[in-house]
């Protein structure tokens, strides 16, 4: 919620800088998972609301649809209409304060393990933010009302990424930027993942689970005391890499990259 000290003009600014950020998302994520109809939100600096970027306007003609909508899912500003699974966002940000923003996507590796119910783990470098393990919502439906909302809610609880069946995958982060790099990873992890499965992998061990975990906490540790994400003001590399791709005009491969 808004404090008294908050100013419209610090909150209209605020917005825009999140709305830039929303489309560098779109644009990655379009490209990393090959999807065309999946969105992103974060929450308004207002406390009013969400701001909530398609990754493509529904067809080519019509404007980039960037649109504010309310808790109700009531839009209150911008262009086209809120998605129709608004409540994805509603829902699972009236039960997590710290949820800032909101990747839905639909990557095919990562429906493809839901339907062999296959939970996504931690079984390689990049995947130590899945070592609780990805649940699987077990209906393969869209999120159409406040109910689904909130029973899709409840099955991600206080996790980070939801995968659900036969349909895609939503991740919360404190930021744009997490929560877009938490999808990119969750799609490239399930790929390794179902490829080792084709060639007799069964699922990571405790053991293997404790050490990728380990080792990563080692890593981040250095690199916080380095002052790396700091001197790259608060993003991650992965977002600055792509962010100036997209700057420069630049496409890339989908895929394993």
């Amino acid at each position: 919620m808004p404090h008294d000290h908050d100013h419209p003009h610090d909150h209209l600014s605020e917005t825009k800088h999140l709305e830039e950020d929303l489309k560098i998302a779109s644009t990655i994520l379009e490209w990393e998972s090959g999807d065309v109809f999946g969105h992103v939100g974060v929450r308004l600096p207002s406390g009013e609301g969400i701001a909530c970027k398609l990754f493509r306007p529904p067809g080519e003609d019509d404007s980039d649809w960037l649109v504010h909508f309310d808790f109700a899912g009531k839009k209150i500003g911008g262009v086209g209409t809120p998605p129709f699974e608004s409540p994805i966002y509603t829902e699972i940000m009236k039960r997590r304060p710290d949820a800032r923003a909101i990747v839905h996507t639909h990557s095919p590796a990562c429906v493809a393990l839901s339907l062999a119910d296959k939970e996504i783990a931690a079984v390689h470098m990049q995947s130590a933010k899945f070592s609780d393990g990805v649940p699987i919502y077990p209906r393969p439906i869209h999120i159409k009302d406040e109910e689904e909302g909130g029973d899709l809610a409840d099955k991600l609880a206080a996790g980070n990424a939801i995968v659900i069946k036969g349909h895609g995958v939503v991740t919360v982060g404190k930021t744009i930027d997490e929560a877009c790099m938490l999808a990119l990873y969750l799609e490239r992890t399930a790929k390794i993942q179902g490829l080792a499965m084709s060639l007799g992998f069964t699922g990571p061990t405790p053991e293997l689970v404790r050490e990728i975990v380990g080792s990563r906490e080692i890593l981040m540790r250095n690199i916080a005391a380095s002052g790396g994400r700091e001197a790259s003001g608060g993003y991650s590399n992965e977002w600055r890499y792509y962010r100036n791709k997209i700057r420069r005009g630049e496409t890339w491969t989908r895929g394993w990259s």
